[in-house]
């Protein structure tokens, strides 16, 4: 059997080959050092011996007096058990569990101080980077604790603001204050806890209610912590408030679904092949799902535009994660022709690469055919327009011409006036001289009557005369054989200018109606000049609308071509 004396050292002993230990005078100088103390502070014996143990803390609490306290204390024989920072070689800092034991002589008086050390610096750095996280999440995150059955411990600022409470009115509290009524009576809630109990943590989206029943999303994790015997004894919950970002959300979610039901929408993956397209897309093209799915994009396209260097640029752009918008011509199923006006979206990832492209569509096919009909009817209005425009040029140069030849005809037909006038008035003159010829006529007349009445007178008186009166008498024959002749001439001049008065009368007459139509005539022209003046002014107002709505149209079919454009 051995001694209690020497069961004493077989004790020290078995200490010392699983622990370090270190002797200390009770001033603080090292007496002695076992190899196990010495690889943990990276010394020799001969480095470490009579120095003092301030060699292995803090210069500043070596110089101050709660170090100087510590070695009163061992001195008047008090042990110390506690987590200790000290420094090994090269400042190497260390972290020791430590009990300081000062060993008593047989009187019961202090006379050195043995201390057993355990190496503990893993398990500190572990601990100081779980207290850190937990102190860093408690500044980023709402955190709050409750008893395993839901009464709340505590809990940090950031929750009580999320919610909008002080401390004071929910410690103690339980959690359902923060659950609608109705779910605070639900089986699921009553599950909810007793998961917990299990020491099952819960990982969600939650919808709570603040102060005021101010509605509160959080994405929270509830977490039964374990004791020493792998029982739960509290839960810690750390949240984030969510709430906006859930409206956002909402409001994403309710834009999608409202372009869902408006617009036709298919995804694809980065090489082309589609995932899923909606009904509005299915049935615009007509396929249904199951035709498409999985199938490429390409179906929807000329097959020769899908084997050109265009549509794999078209791709490979999408794949660089920029969109493309425009007007597209695709085809359904049975090759109709379809027009769309779509947006090729590329979705980013959190690192900011594409991983799938969404595509948003109208159907423009009706509208692109109008557009067709409308650009072809602008081209032929277009034509139309300047064949009328031409036609009016040519009208507005007949009319320039017909007016030149009515300025001219109304010139000929005031001179065919003048001139009537004039031969009117030599006609007068022709009838005064006629009349004057008449009087001349009955006075020559007159002559011829008392000439040969002389030269009856004279035959009468040669008669008497006999033989003397025979030359007289001759004479006298001669003479009223003349005024005979001049009686038969003045009757032959008298019917002459009887039937030229007759003749003239007519003229005057004629040249009267002529004169009255030449003046009609004139009137005519004049009116007719004045008319065509007119429809020259109007031609050219004409020709000018015309040349303004072929402008028009000219504009129309451009604006027409840039909306096809």
């Amino acid at each position: 059997m051995f001694s209690a004396r020497s069961d004493d050292a077989h004790i020290v002993e078995a200490i010392k080959r699983s622990q370090g230990t270190i002797e200390f005078t009770l001033d603080g100088k090292i007496l002695d050092a076992n190899q196990n103390f010495l690889n943990l502070m990276g010394y020799d014996l001969s480095e470490v011996r009579g120095k003092h143990h301030k060699m292995f803390v803090d210069e500043e609490y070596a110089q101050s007096s709660e170090y100087r306290d510590f070695w009163e204390k061992l001195r008047a024989g008090k042990f110390f058990t506690a987590e200790f920072q000290r420094f090994g070689k090269n400042g190497k800092e260390v972290w020791i569990q430590a009990t300081y034991n000062p060993v008593l002589n047989h009187r019961g008086v202090p006379y050195k101080v043995f201390k057993v050390a355990t190496d503990i610096t893993d398990r500190k750095l572990r601990s100081a980077d779980y207290a850190g996280q937990v102190d860093a999440i408690g500044k980023s995150q709402a955190v709050i604790e409750f008893a395993m059955d839901g009464t709340i411990l505590k809990a940090n600022e950031n929750f009580l603001s999320a919610m909008g409470y002080e401390l004071s009115e929910v410690q103690g509290k339980h959690h359902r204050m923060f659950v609608s009524p109705e779910f605070a009576q639900s089986r699921e809630y009553a599950d909810f806890w007793a998961r917990l109990r299990d020491g099952k943590y819960m990982s969600a989206e939650y919808q709570r209610f603040g102060k005021n029943g101010k509605e509160v999303w959080i994405q929270a994790s509830y977490n039964p912590i374990m004791d020493m015997s792998g029982r739960p004894f509290k839960v810690v919950k750390y949240a984030t408030d969510i709430t906006a970002e859930k409206i956002q959300r909402a409001d994403f979610a309710g834009q999608i679904n409202a372009i869902g039901k408006s617009q036709a929408v298919i995804s694809f993956e980065m090489d082309g092949t589609i995932i899923d397209a909606n009904d509005n897309f299915l049935n615009a093209m007509g396929y249904s799902r199951e035709e498409v799915k999985g199938k490429h994009h390409s179906m929807f396209v000329d097959p020769e535009y899908a084997k050109s260097d265009k549509y794999r640029d078209f791709w490979a752009t999408l794949g660089q994660g920029k969109y493309q918008v425009a007007e597209f011509k695709r085809f359904g199923k049975g090759g109709r022709e379809i027009w769309i006006q779509a947006s090729y979206n590329p979705v980013i990832d959190m690192n900011g690469r594409p991983f799938k492209v969404v595509k948003y569509a109208t159907d423009i096919t009706k509208q692109v055919q109008t557009r067709i009909t409308a650009e072809e009817l602008a081209e032929g209005s277009s034509a139309s327009a300047e064949a009328v425009a031409s036609a009016s040029e040519e009208m507005l140069s007949a009319i320039q011409e017909i007016s030149e030849s009515m300025q001219r005809s109304q010139i000929a037909v005031t001179d065919i006036v003048s001139k009537i006038q004039m031969a009117d008035e030599i006609r007068g003159e022709l009838e005064t001289t006629s009349e004057a010829m008449t009087g001349v006529v009955q006075i020559i007349r007159d002559l011829a009557e008392q000439v040969n009445l002389l030269a009856l007178n004279a035959t009468i008186e040669a008669a008497r005369a006999g033989d003397a009166g025979k030359g007289f008498a001759v004479v006298a024959g001669e003479v009223k054989n003349l005024a005979t002749q001049t009686a038969k001439a003045t009757d032959q001049i008298e019917v002459q200018i009887s039937s030229m008065l007759s003749i003239t009368k007519r003229v005057v007459s004629s040249t009267q109606q002529i004169s009255t139509s030449a003046n009609e005539v004139s009137d005519y022209v004049n009116a007719v000049a004045s008319a065509v003046e007119e429809q020259t002014s109007v031609t050219q107002d004409i020709s000018k609308n015309i040349q303004f709505v072929f402008t028009g149209i000219s504009e129309l079919n451009d604006c027409v071509k840039q909306i096809a454009s």
